[in-house]
């Protein structure tokens, strides 16, 4: 898998000038992306693409290259895989379609395609894909666009289906999280979930695994390198319900496994299950926090309408507020404006309304040995003004900077929600490298998730550090 992701020359078969030629989408990202190794292009035709010679044919390339990726019609991929194997090249990505997902005909290209592949010991990516980004090399083998400014961080995702994989690499985006790799697998005929798990489980780049998985063929084979690997895997398994299997079938001809039986499976393994699939990016970001190490939390808001609804959903995932001491409560009520709330746990500041008493009570409640995290909660109209100008009742500065530093200074986690218009919130994220959840029963809920984990695994530290 290594000689995949980590090609050091690339030969895309099946580039032209036409504009709208995919695999002169390939070579464009390829250029985009500032791929680190050596790039050749193939066409009959000869001529030269966007500065890159078109070589006739695999056997003309002037050296043998460490992966080739084929975008050419399905009927002719079986005779230039076996083309590449007399060439000695071993590693093949196919992004073209038309293969088992396309009826008796593709069946039968497909079953010559891995004909030639084991004849010569080659393994592929695919077919019927989006095939594999790297970050890190620029590595990037979409026949679709993609931007090259996307962040470079420890998620890595793995999609049986290319357009999620590239909804999530937007989410990503969105909450200003970082991927390490991408992996779209279409029809798996070859390499499938479980090579890429064992692969992303020993690789340094990647911190967190999120996979999008329509079916699992080798469920026990899968289980078994799940349990291996000491970092936190999210799945999202579609194809659940029964209205669903056709349309699977039809995509990338994936049969749906028992669903209550893989539930149980993933959770004894250790595998995170993820229900909605916008969950994933946010849920992939709390692992950016220290450990939460046990079910005590303050939960602290200055809205008691907020406190009350996520004081239910903190119930429903276990977790306890511990009383808080007297002295520590007179403490707090010193930073009060009129004194008219009394302070417990939840923690009720709706009578602070400056930043820095803000921070020093979270900064006091974080010190606490009975308190093993907090959940805090900022709301529309206070957080609005907070993050785009910083001047309600006299703020001066955006205070989720002062959150970060607190949990650096503590290491112990503040998962924080802000309740406001998504474009608050992108912009808040855009400001700061810390996970933002957009509503209090999310935030919750991502605090159980690190929760788990961070019990399953007691030596697990901060897990999505950006690669150097």
């Amino acid at each position: 898998m290594e000689r995949i992701f980590g090609a050091r020359s690339v030969a895309v078969v099946g580039v032209s000038d036409r504009p709208n030629n995919l695999g002169r989408y390939i070579l464009q990202n390829l250029i985009d992306w500032k791929y680190e190794g050596r790039i050749y292009c193939v066409n009959p035709k000869g001529g030269e693409v966007l500065g890159h010679k078109l070589y006739p044919s695999v056997s003309d390339l002037p050296e043998t290259v460490d992966l080739a990726v084929l975008i050419i019609p399905a009927p002719v991929v079986p005779e230039v895989v076996e083309e590449c194997g007399r060439k000695g090249i071993t590693r093949v990505a196919i992004p073209a379609g038309g293969f088992e997902e396309f009826g008796k005909e593709g069946v039968s290209h497909r079953d010559r395609l891995v004909e030639a592949a084991r004849r010569h010991g080659i393994r592929f990516v695919g077919p019927n894909c989006l095939t594999v980004i790297n970050s890190r090399t620029g590595l990037c083998l979409p026949f679709v666009p993609v931007p090259p400014d996307l962040p470079r961080g420890g998620v890595s995702i793995v999609a049986q289906s290319g357009g999620i994989g590239l909804d999530f690499l937007a989410r990503l985006r969105d909450q200003n999280t970082g991927f390490a790799k991408f992996a779209s697998m279409g029809n798996k005929t070859d390499l499938d979930e479980v090579d890429f798990l064992h692969y992303l489980g020993e690789d340094p780049d990647t911190q967190v695994i999120c996979m999008y998985l329509e079916d699992v063929e080798r469920g026990r084979d899968f289980l078994r390198v799940a349990r291996d690997i000491r970092k936190p895997i999210l799945v999202y398994k579609a194809n659940v319900e029964p209205l669903a299997l056709q349309s699977a079938k039809s995509h990338t001809a994936a049969l749906a496994n028992d669903d209550a039986v893989l539930d149980g499976a993933l959770r004894q393994a250790g595998v995170i299950r993820v229900r909605r699939l916008a969950q994933l990016a946010g849920y992939a970001k709390v692992f950016s926090l220290p450990p939460l190490r046990g079910n005590r939390v303050a939960l602290v808001s200055p809205t008691g309408g907020i406190l009350v609804l996520a004081g239910d959903q903190c119930a429903r995932r276990g977790f306890v507020f511990p009383p808080l001491p007297p002295s520590l409560v007179e403490d707090i009520q010193k930073h009060l404006r009129a004194g008219v709330i009394n302070i417990s746990n939840p923690v009720d500041l709706g009578d602070v309304h400056d930043a820095e008493s803000r921070k020093y009570i979270v900064d006091r409640l974080l010190e606490q040995d009975f308190i093993d995290g907090v959940i805090m909660l900022l709301v529309s109209q206070l957080a609005t003004r907070e993050v785009t100008t910083g001047s309600i009742a006299g703020l001066r500065r955006n205070i989720i900077p002062d959150l970060a530093e607190l949990v650096r200074k503590h290491g112990k986690p503040i998962v924080f929600s802000l309740l406001a218009t998504s474009e608050v919130r992108i912009k808040a994220r855009q400001k700061v490298d810390f996970p933002i959840f957009d509503d209090a029963e999310e935030a919750v809920d991502a605090a159980a998730v690190l929760r788990d984990f961070s019990l399953r695994f007691p030596d697990y530290g901060i897990a999505a550090k950006k690669p150097q």
